[in-house]
């Protein structure tokens, strides 16, 4: 593989990163502003919106190659990310009052 394919393709794998780092901003601006019988549900709509960003990002960079396989893992590690910080949102709301 010739180094300018495989520097487009290194550059692609950025915007995986972005949709966890997304998803991550996500879960916290949902845990600490929205009200506690709403959390979960906008976790979903947090889930939702990493999918959208993540068609996004992979069909705006334009790299054929490896499409499926990020967009596979970026979606993937946005589900990993929101069910943890659903699980320490969970955790926190036992001891909340």
């Amino acid at each position: 593989m010739s180094e300018p394919i495989r520097e487009v393709q290194d550059r692609s794998w950025v915007g995986v990163v972005s949709v966890w780092i997304a998803a991550v901003v996500a879960a916290v601006v949902v845990g600490v502003f929205t009200p506690d019988d709403d959390r979960f549900a906008w976790l979903g709509v947090a889930l939702a919106g990493s999918v959208l960003l993540t068609f996004g990002i992979q069909l705006a960079g334009g790299v054929t190659a490896g499409y499926l396989t990020r967009v596979a893992i970026s979606v993937a590690g946005a589900v990993l990310v929101l069910v943890l910080c659903s699980v320490v949102i969970g955790i926190a709301s036992l001891f909340t009052i």
